[in-house]
């Protein structure tokens, strides 16, 4: 076992506590990383073990959390959640205060919180995030110990959906925070991590399993070979790794596809080298047909994105470049315009390499972009890294173009600010746009924030620091006996919501 696990074990396991009644143990394989901060499998034991302000049910909505209410007033710019009793395991009660500070650690510089810029729409949000403001300058209060008022800069409306996220879950500083959820970490020296129920959370008659061994799966085709085999009860992935494998080898009333708040594509290095140019970003963009691609590779439908937000429920339509009402053949040509002026032809044509994590379906869809790009002159060849590699070069900025999968709220915000000068995405900078999303994020009028946000993502387009691809779906192999599973394009299924029907499912 890593060192890491071994680490979560620390931050998250309760204090000594007798393990949860006799009852079911759901086995649940989730891809990802054991040792990533901000994975999945972290994420989910997350979730189980500790509560926000609001959560999630079974089906994505937001319920309410350690809140048992909220109201919104001053026009919708400030919002007071009125905290229901609680109380830490060691039995004080858990407060406004506590709340507070749990938000000031999540703002703080340093913090390694991977929603921590969305804290932009709170009062003074620029000013801490940027370090110009201390974080107790933050739009969070304590008027009295079981009220917390959250101010806001402008029109946010998905707060209470960002509350309930793992990442703004209330907890305790230090080395060992105990959990508020209904369930503790009782064993991650060994894979499985094993979850056992958390004696002192609040009875809640929707948890009914008594314990959770969750296995980190970082080979999403190990994870599937597990389920065929009835070696787990469920398969979580979180990407379009391990789809085709899972159509393959699964039975057809076990896969769950969902649709999901993402975008595919790969993201260019703007700081050297060919794709430094925009004209190379924007041709390679404009030659891609990404009409019925998913079709052709895995049986489903996976809709176009020619821009950096794809369709959410409050943005059903997203910016477009302007080359997207040209057809076809006019969009090579000027593509191929674009790679001349930027002096490649065919006698000296333009090579990119492109940075993949190690997975068949990754490499699938990069074979017919190259296929694409073929037709304007470009040779394409590919660089195949296990995902936590493929990470760590993207993190030196030791790549062309490299595959990512970035997913998010339903929020724009959330896909055009890893574009802004603050987030230093592949070196992409431009000033003009994110003094407009600072100026959207302080705007209280919902329409007049979303035009703002609107002419942002046109900005951005343009300069094309990414080409995106599809909205990739999300998959789920689930088994017949697993209850309370509900497809949703948010993609929140709480582990501690699911059951296990007519008997226990045993830990490896």
């Amino acid at each position: 076992m890593s060192p890491r696990i071994v680490l979560l074990a620390l931050l998250l396991a309760g204090c000594g506590a007798k393990d949860g009644d006799p009852g079911a143990t759901l086995r649940a394989d989730i891809v990802g990383h054991e040792t990533s901060d901000t994975g999945a499998p972290r994420r989910a034991i997350v979730a189980a073990t500790q509560v926000g302000l609001t959560s999630f049910d079974g089906a994505g909505q937001v319920v309410p959390g350690l809140a048992s209410s909220w109201r919104i007033a001053d026009n919708g710019l400030s919002v007071i959640f009125r905290l229901r009793p609680r109380a830490w395991p060691d039995g004080k009660p858990v407060t406004a205060t506590d709340v507070v500070a749990s938000f000031r650690r999540a703002a703080q510089p340093g913090s390694h919180n991977a929603l921590r810029s969305l804290l932009l729409g709170f009062e003074n949000g620029a000013e801490v995030l940027s370090g110009a403001k201390p974080v107790s300058t933050l739009g969070v209060g304590a008027p009295v110990d079981n009220v917390v008022e959250v101010r806001l800069a402008g029109a946010m409306p998905y707060l209470l959906a960002l509350l309930a996220e793992p990442e703004f879950a209330v907890t305790r500083p230090g080395v060992r925070p105990p959990p508020l959820g209904p369930f503790r970490l009782a064993d991650s020296d060994k894979v499985p991590v094993t979850l056992t129920r958390n004696p002192a959370a609040v009875p809640n008659p929707k948890v009914t399993l008594a314990g959770i061994a969750l296995t980190p799966a970082e080979n999403p085709g190990t994870a599937i070979a597990r389920f065929a085999r009835d070696r787990t009860d469920l398969v979580i992935g979180h990407g379009l790794a391990g789809f085709g494998d899972a159509r393959l080898l699964a039975a057809s009333n076990a896969l769950h596809v969902e649709p999901s708040w993402a975008v595919y594509g790969y993201l260019a290095n703007t700081t050297h080298g060919p794709l430094a140019d925009v004209r190379v970003r924007r041709a390679l963009s404009m030659a891609i047909d990404r009409d019925d691609l998913g079709s052709r590779l895995f049986g489903v439908a996976l809709p176009p994105v020619l821009g950096l937000v794809p369709s959410l429920p409050s943005e059903r339509v997203p910016a477009l470049p302007d080359w997207a009402i040209s057809a076809p053949a006019a969009r090579l040509d000027l593509a191929r315009q674009l790679l001349a002026a930027a002096g490649f032809s065919t006698t000296a044509p333009l090579t990119v390499t492109i940075s993949l994590p190690d997975a068949r379906e990754h490499t699938m869809v990069a074979t017919e972009i190259a296929a694409d790009w073929a037709r304007i002159g470009v040779r394409t060849q590919t660089v195949t890294r296990p995902d936590v590699l493929h990470a760590q070069a993207i993190a030196r900025g030791d790549y062309e173009l490299a595959l990512v999968e970035r997913s998010g709220i339903d929020s724009p915000l959330a896909f055009l600010l890893p574009y802004t000068c603050a987030a230093k995405t592949a070196g992409y900078c431009n000033p003009a746009a994110d003094t407009i999303v600072e100026s959207a994020a302080a705007t209280a009028d919902p329409t007049a924030q979303a035009a703002a946000l609107g002419l942002v993502e046109v900005a951005m387009i343009a300069d094309t620091p990414f080409i995106p691809l599809f909205a990739p779906v999300r998959w789920a192999l689930v088994a017949r006996r697993v209850t309370g599973w509900t497809n949703n394009a948010a993609g929140h299924h709480p582990l501690a919501l699911l059951g296990i029907e007519g008997g226990r499912s045993e830990s490896r």
